[in-house]
C-alpha cells in the first residue's frame, strides 16, 4: 500500500517567522534547519533573513567565554556556539569585544616587545599583527570595531583598531599604541607623565568613545580618535587591582567589587558643582546567591592582591559578572538575579575574557543535485 500523500510545503513566509524567532544564543538549531532542508537553507543563507534576524535581536549574547590556561587558551561555551577550534595552544586571550578575540603568541613574548593576534572564533579567521616593541612589564590591550557609527551586529569582516597601554616605571611615563587595519602599522605612541603604578593587563572597559584601563589608586583613560590618555581618580577607599571596570547601566564609566559577602556597583556621575563622582548604584547580598567564602577581601590599596571572592570579569552588554571564589567559578546574572557556577579547571587566579556576539550561520549554497546543503566550516562548528 502507497503512503499517504505528503501535505503542501509550509509557506516561506511562515517558516521564516519561526526560524527568525530562534534565540540569538542558539545558532546550532537555525545551523539543524537548514542542513535539513535545501530549502530552508537557501532562506536561512539570504541576506534578507540574516538582516531581520539581527534587527530582531540586536543584543548580542555572551557565546562563551575565553579561559586562559597554562598551555594556551580555551573557549568554553555558554550556548550551543561552538567554535572550530575550542583551544588554542600559546595563545593568552587578553581582550574579545565587537565579534573579535585579541589574544598575544606566548612562543612571541620577550622583554622587547610581543606579537598580537586578532582571531574571530566564528569564522576561524585569524590575523597576526606586526611585533610591537615594548617593555611588556606594565601594560594593557583592547581591540574594537574601527567602523564609525556601525551598531556592530555583523562588523566582524570590518576594519578593526588595537589599542595597546604601556607604563614605564623607571622612566614615570605611560604612553599608548594604536593599531589599524586598513593601515597595517603601528602608529607612533603618545605619552604623558604618570605617578608610579602598574597598569592591569585584562581589566578595561569600552564606553561611548573612550577606554579605560585599572591603573593603581587610578583609571587610565584613552581618547579614541583624538589619541589623548588622561587620569581619573578612583574613590579613595578602593584600589585598581580589587575592581573591574565596567559601563554602568546608565551607560557611564562604572566598576564593579565586593564588600564583605555584597557585590557593588559604582558609577560616575557628574555632581551639581559640574564635576564628576562616584555613587554607589546597586548591591547584591551574595550570601543569598552563592556561598561566600570566611576570607573577604579587604579593598585597602595597600593589600597587593584581592583574595577570593572577588570580581573575574564583567560581560556589560549582557549584565553578567563572573566571580572567583576558592571553591570555584560563579556568574552572577543581573537581570534575573541568578547565579550559576561554572565548571572549569580549578585555578586561584582566574582569567576570563567574556565573548559576547552575534552569530548568524553561513552557509555554502554551492550544492547540486540530491547532495543537499553543505555547511562550511564556521557553521558546522556550531552543530
Amino acid at each position: 500500500m502507497d503512503p499517504p500523500p505528503l501535505g503542501p510545503p509550509l509557506m516561506e513566509e511562515l517558516v521564516e517567522e519561526v526560524l527568525l524567532r530562534v534565540p540569538p544564543d542558539d545558532p546550532a538549531t537555525l545551523v539543524r534547519a537548514a542542513v535539513g532542508c535545501k530549502r530552508w537553507c537557501r532562506l536561512i543563507s539570504g541576506a534578507t533573513f540574516r538582516r531581520r534576524f539581527r534587527e530582531l535581536h540586536p543584543a548580542a549574547p555572551m557565546l562563551g567565554f575565553l579561559y586562559a590556561r597554562r598551555s594556551g587558551t580555551d573557549f568554553v561555551p555558554a550556548s550551543s556556539f561552538r567554535p572550530p577550534h575550542a583551544f588554542r595552544e600559546d595563545w593568552n586571550a587578553i581582550d574579545a569585544r565587537h565579534g573579535r578575540v585579541l589574544a598575544t603568541a606566548l612562543e612571541s613574548f620577550s622583554p622587547t616587545g610581543t606579537r598580537f593576534i586578532v582571531w574571530d572564533p566564528v569564522t576561524d579567521g585569524a590575523q597576526s599583527l606586526p611585533i610591537l616593541e615594548f617593555r611588556p612589564y606594565s601594560w594593557g590591550a583592547a581591540v574594537l570595531c574601527a567602523t564609525a557609527g556601525c551598531d556592530h551586529l555583523d562588523c566582524r569582516g570590518g576594519p578593526f583598531l588595537v589599542v595597546v597601554v604601556v607604563t614605564d616605571v623607571s622612566q614615570m611615563r605611560t604612553s599608548a599604541y594604536e593599531y589599524s587595519s586598513d593601515q597595517g602599522t603601528w602608529s607612533e605612541p603618545i605619552t604623558v607623565q604618570h605617578p608610579n603604578d602598574w597598569i592591569m593587563i585584562r581589566l578595561h572597559a569600552h564606553v561611548g568613545n573612550a577606554l579605560y584601563f585599572n591603573y593603581g589608586l587610578m583609571i587610565l583613560k584613552y581618547e579614541l580618535g583624538k589619541r589623548e590618555l588622561a587620569f581619573i581618580d578612583l574613590p579613595s577607599e578602593f584600589h585598581a587591582r580589587h575592581i573591574v571596570l565596567m559601563q554602568a547601566e546608565d551607560g557611564g564609566l562604572g566598576f564593579a567589587t565586593i564588600q564583605e559577602s555584597k557585590l557593588s556597583l559604582w558609577s560616575r556621575e557628574a555632581g551639581a558643582d559640574g564635576y564628576a563622582g562616584w555613587a554607589q548604584q546597586r548591591v547584591i547580598d551574595l550570601d543569598k546567591l552563592l556561598p561566600v567564602s570566611d576570607c573577604n577581601i579587604s579593598v585597602s590599596p595597600y593589600v597587593y592582591a584581592a583574595r577570593p571572592p572577588y570580581v573575574v570579569a564583567v560581560a556589560d552588554s549582557v549584565g553578567v559578572i563572573f566571580i572567583g571564589k576558592d571553591d570555584g567559578l560563579f556568574t552572577v546574572h543581573l537581570n534575573s538575579g541568578r547565579a550559576e557556577r561554572i565548571v572549569v579547571e580549578s585555578n586561584s587566579n582566574f582569567k576570563v575574557v567574556p565573548y559576547v556576539s552575534s552569530c548568524t550561520p553561513a552557509l555554502d549554497m554551492a550544492s547540486t543535485g540530491d547532495e543537499g546543503p553543505k555547511v562550511d566550516a564556521s557553521s558546522a562548528s556550531q552543530t
